[in-house]
C-alpha cells in the first residue's frame, strides 16, 4: 500500500499521533537519508507498527485483524486461488452463508471486491487474474471469464456480502504461508523443472526462513544428503533435504553471493549476503566451515524489525527501564550486559543507545561483526588480517572524541583495561561479557587484571540475561496447579509464588499460527546489578560473587528467575521454558535479608 509521506503527515497529524515539531523534523531527516517519512518515524521511536495500523484504520475507518496471531483455517483461505492472493494480498478470513471476511494490507486498492467475487470459490487449478482496467471495463471482463467457467460447470457465482478488513503485510505474509506445500514437495518441482536449480531452491529456503522468523538456516551435509534446519525461536527445526548431487551448485552460488573463494573448500570463510523479498531486502551473515561429509553453511538471518524494538518489547519491566534509562544518561561509566551466544546482548545494547543517538552525541562502536547498521553511529569492523582488533580499535577509537563507546564484547586483559579507562576518561562505554550471571561478571572482570578500585568506580550497571519461548497468544490456555505440583515440577519454584492453595498456569495447544509448537517470539528474562558504593566496597575488598549476590539482593535485586516466573505468572512463558533457561535461587530474598543481619552483627 502507497501512502504519501504528505498524506501519512496529515493522518498522523490528524489524529495527534505526533507533533508539528517531530513531524517537520523527521520529513527533513527522510529527505536527507533519502528514506520514507514511515521508516524515519519508526527509527527514531516516533511512530510503531502498531501506532501506524491505528492510525490508518482510524483515519480511513477500516476494521483491523491480526492475521498473525489468529489465522484463518487453510480450507478457508484455498477459497481464494493462490496467484490472485499473492497478487492483490489478499486472505479469505472466513466464509458464512451471508457472506465472506477478506483481509488485505491493502484497501485503497481499486476494485477488491469485484476482483474477489469473480475470483471466489473457483477450483484451485483455476487461478482467474483480472487484469486493471477501468471499473466498468473490470466487471466486464470478470463477469466474461465468470461465464466462460460456469459455461464449462467449474465456477461459483458469489453473490453474497464481501467484507473487506485490514491487516498488517506481515499478517498476510503469514496466511499466504498456508498455501505451501513442504520445502521437500517444491524442492522436487524445482529438480523436474530441470531450471536454475540452484538458485530456485536457495530462494525458496531464504523465503521460508524469513516468513517463519527463523534466526539462522543450517545445512548440513550428510554421507548422501543435505539436511536444511531452521532455529526457530532458539530450538532447530528440520526443514528439507536435498540430493547431495544439487548442493555443490548451492554451495557455489552461497559463496559467490558472500564474495567468497569457490576454490577454498578445507578452511573457514565467513562473509556476508542480501535477499531481496517482497517487502524489501533482508541481510543474512554466513560461515561455511569444512566437515566430514562436505562444507556446512550456516546463514544467521538479520532480522530488520530488532531495530525498531524498545526495552518493553524485548521484556524489560518497568522497573528495570526506570533504572536503564537513568543510567544511559550518565555522561561517563560502563554498562554491561551478560549471558551466552545467542541470548540477546547484543540486541540490549543496540536499544540502550538508540535511546542516546541523537545529533548532539557522537557514537562509536567497534564489532565483531557488525550486525546491526545505525544511522548516526560510526560502526568498526573487526579485522584480525590487519590487526584491527577489539584492543587496537578502542584504543583509536578513544582519539575520535567518542561520547558513548560500544566494544561488541571484552575477551581479554587488553581490552577490558582500555575500556574501563575509557570509562574513567569521560566516556560512556557499552560491552559484553559471557558470564553466566549480573555477579559473576565482577570476578572475571578482576580475573582480567582489571584493578579493583578502578572497577569500582566506573561500573555502573551489569545485566544478566537469557531468551525464552513466548506462548502462542493464538492457541494460549491456561490451567490450574497447586502448589505440591509446582514443586514436583520445578524444585524450591513455590517458594517463590504466591501463598495460595493453586497457582495459575498458561501454556499454548499448538496451531497453525505457531507450527503446533505453543510458541512463537521470544522475550528476555533479566537481572540488573546496580553497582552502589556498597557493592563497589566488596569490589575493592574482592569479595566473591555469593558476596555481592548477597548484599545486591538485600538492596532489592531480582535475580533472572524471578524476573522469568513474573512472566510465567502474566501468561508470557511456562513454567517448563523457565525451568530449561534458569533455576531458583538456593535462598529467598528473606532467607538472604537474614543472612546479611547476621553477618552485620
Amino acid at each position: 500500500m502507497t501512502i504519501s509521506d504528505a498524506d501519512l503527515g496529515d493522518i498522523l497529524l490528524k489524529g495527534s499521533y505526533i507533533s508539528q515539531e517531530e513531524l517537520r523534523d523527521a520529513v527533513q531527516k527522510a529527505k536527507e537519508q533519502n528514506t520514507s517519512l514511515v521508516s524515519m518515524l519508526m527509527e527514531r521511536g516516533l511512530l510503531t507498527q502498531h501506532l501506524y495500523e491505528s492510525a490508518l484504520c482510524e483515519h480511513y475507518g477500516w476494521e483491523f485483524q491480526d492475521l498473525q496471531s489468529n489465522l484463518p483455517d487453510p480450507d478457508t483461505v484455498a477459497e481464494l486461488p493462490r496467484s490472485v492472493a499473492q497478487k492483490y494480498n489478499i486472505v479469505v478470513m472466513s466464509q458464512m452463508k451471508e457472506g465472506v471476511t477478506v483481509a488485505t494490507s491493502d484497501p485503497l486498492q481499486p476494485n477488491l471486491e469485484q476482483i474477489v467475487r469473480a475470483n471466489l470459490g473457483q477450483e484451485k487449478e483455476q487461478d482467474i487474474e483480472v487484469k486493471d482496467v477501468s471499473d466498468e471495463g473490470m466487471e466486464r471482463s470478470a463477469l466474461s471469464l465468470f461465464s466462460k467457467k460456469k459455461e464449462k460447470g467449474k465456477a461459483k457465482t458469489f453473490g453474497g456480502q464481501v467484507k473487506i478488513v485490514y491487516t498488517s503485510h506481515e499478517g498476510i505474509e503469514a496466511a499466504l504461508r498456508l498455501y505451501n506445500t513442504s520445502l521437500d514437495t517444491r524442492f522436487q518441482s524445482i529438480i523436474k523443472a530441470q531450471q536454475k536449480v540452484a538458485p530456485e531452491i536457495l530462494t525458496e529456503i531464504l523465503n521460508d526462513a524469513i516468513a517463519l522468523r527463523a534466526s539462522d538456516i543450517h545445512f548440513e551435509p550428510q554421507e548422501k544428503q543435505i539436511i536444511i534446519r531452521f532455529r526457530l525461536d532458539g530450538v532447530l527445526r528440520e526443514a528439507g533435504r536435498i540430493q547431495k548431487q544439487y548442493y555443490e551448485g548451492i554451495l557455489n552460488r552461497v559463496k559467490i553471493a558472500s564474495n567468497l573463494r569457490t576454490d577454498e573448500h578445507f578452511r573457514p570463510q565467513d562473509g556476508a549476503l542480501r535477499h531481496q523479498t517482497q517487502t524489501g531486502k533482508v541481510d543474512v551473515r554466513v560461515s561455511i566451515v569444512p566437515v566430514v561429509d562436505g562444507e556446512k553453511i550456516v546463514m544467521r538471518i538479520l532480522a530488520l524489525y530488532v531495530k525498531s524494538l524498545s526495552l518493553s518489547d524485548l521484556g524489560f519491566s518497568q522497573e528495570h527501564q526506570d533504572i536503564l534509562k537513568k543510567a544511559v544518561q550518565k555522561p561517563f561509566g560502563m554498562i554491561l550486559t551478560t549471558g551466552p551466544t545467542g541470548s540477546g546482548k547484543s540486541t540490549t545494547l543496540s536499544a540502550l543507545l538508540k535511546m542516546r543517538n541523537t545529533p548532539d552525541v557522537n557514537i562509536s562502536t567497534i564489532e565483531d561483526p557488525v550486525e546491526y547498521k545505525v544511522r548516526g553511529v560510526n560502526h568498526i569492523q573487526v579485522n584480525t588480517g590487519v590487526n584491527l582488533t577489539f584492543a587496537s580499535g578502542l584504543r583509536s577509537l578513544v582519539r575520535q572524541d567518542p561520547d558513548i563507546i560500544l566494544v561488541g564484547e571484552i575477551r581479554d586483559s587488553e581490552t577490558a583495561d582500555i575500556s574501563v579507562n575509557a570509562a574513567m576518561t569521560g566516556h560512556l562505554l557499552f560491552s559484553t561479557l559471557h558470564a553466566n550471571t549480573a555477579t559473576t561478571a565482577i570476578p572475571r572482570l578482576l580475573e582480567m587484571g582489571v584493578e579493583p578500585f578502578l572497577l569500582a568506580s566506573t561500573l555502573e550497571i551489569i545485566m544478566g540475561q537469557r531468551l525464552v519461548r513466548r506462548i502462542c497468544a493464538n492457541c494460549r490456555y491456561s490451567y490450574s496447579v497447586s502448589r505440591e505440583e509446582v514443586r514436583t515440577l520445578f524444585p524450591r519454584a513455590e517458594l517463590f509464588l504466591p501463598q495460595d492453595e493453586t497457582v495459575t498456569l498458561y501454556k499454548g495447544k499448538g496451531c497453525s499460527a505457531c507450527a503446533q509448537s505453543g510458541y512463537r517470539g521470544r522475550i528476555g528474562m533479566y537481572e540488573l546489578l546496580e553497582v552502589t558504593p556498597e557493592i563497589g566496597e566488596l569490589i575493592i575488598k574482592h569479595a566473591t560473587s555469593d558476596e555481592i549476590d548477597r548484599l545486591a539482593r538485600s538492596q532489592g535485586m531480582r535475580v533472572m528467575f524471578e524476573d522469568g516466573l513474573e512472566k510465567v505468572l502474566a501468561g508470557v512463558t511456562t513454567i517448563e521454558e523457565l525451568k530449561r533457561t534458569a533455576a531458583p535461587p538456593e535462598e529467598t530474598v528473606e532467607q538472604k535479608h537474614t543472612a546479611v543481619e547476621h553477618d552485620i552483627l
